[in-house]
């Protein structure tokens, strides 16, 4: 028998409230990373979580090839857990995942928060990715290569605290928990998307949250969005790091306040 979503997912529902809001992860991050915000959300609404399927029985090269894949898993769960309308808090590939659904299924969104989305990493004449073509491909080849090697070095950079801090041991268990060619396969259809094309007609109001010092999200891309879209707002948070549910959690707590 097929698993169903639920399992699949490993979806799991906590809090109390008459909204929900639902909580997306990024590449590398389990529902766990929500943790230090999880208690200020379960007090005022209701809380729905998930894994992305990482595990090779479940992981579909060709079906996640394309962010897609996983903005059809999100309409799913969304679907069973009779969320919507909710609110998405969709971080990093989440975002430009949130903005798929919420073209498809603009009202099952009252809101979404996205947190330092990116629709490409690469640099392409005046639009600034963060990364050059080089840069990308040199990425995926020491993912490729070493992947523990690769965790090791990159887990501190994305972060944005020195190696053996809690929050980047936290983050490097994320990583290893995949599989090196799921990490791989996962790594291609992230750094080398390109959704550009895409932004237009997303109506859903969306609150961008971008850190000062992203290492995968310079602060035009934050800019660059909030250009493309009318129903939009930018809150730039002062910081080191693509994580800041995780490495900021009092301050983006602030954050949801304003917009919820």
């Amino acid at each position: 028998m097929e698993p169903t979503v639920i399992e699949r997912m490993q979806v799991s529902v906590s809090g109390t409230g008459s909204h929900t809001v639902v909580l997306a992860n990024g590449f590398g991050t389990t529902k766990a990373v929500w943790r230090r915000i999880l208690p200020w959300l379960e007090q005022r609404f209701r809380v729905v979580r998930f894994d992305w399927p990482i595990e090779p029985e479940h992981y579909d090269h060709l079906r996640y090839s394309r962010l897609d894949g996983y903005a059809d898993d999100l309409m799913q769960v969304i679907g069973a857990v009779d969320a919507a309308p909710c609110t998405l808090i969709a971080h990093s590939m989440s975002g430009m995942i949130g903005m798929l659904a919420g073209k498809l299924i603009p009202h099952s969104f009252d809101r979404i928060i996205m947190i330092n989305p990116s629709p490409r990493y690469i640099d392409d004449g005046r639009y600034t990715g963060g990364f050059s073509e080089d840069e990308v491909a040199g990425l995926i080849k020491g993912l490729d290569d070493n992947y523990m090697q690769w965790v090791e070095n990159f887990a501190p950079v994305v972060v944005g605290a020195e190696p053996g801090h809690p929050d980047v041991a936290e983050f490097a268990r994320g990583l290893v928990a995949m599989r090196p060619d799921v990490a791989l396969s996962m790594a291609i259809t992230i750094f080398r998307s390109d959704y550009r094309d895409r932004l237009a007609g997303f109506g859903v109001p969306t609150t961008i949250v971008q850190s000062t010092n992203d290492p995968a999200v310079p602060v035009k891309v934050g800019e660059y969005l909030h250009s493309q879209w009318p129903d939009s707002r930018l809150v730039v948070m002062d910081m080191e790091g693509h994580l800041p549910h995780l490495t900021q959690a009092d301050r983006f707590v602030q954050v949801l306040e304003q917009a919820l």
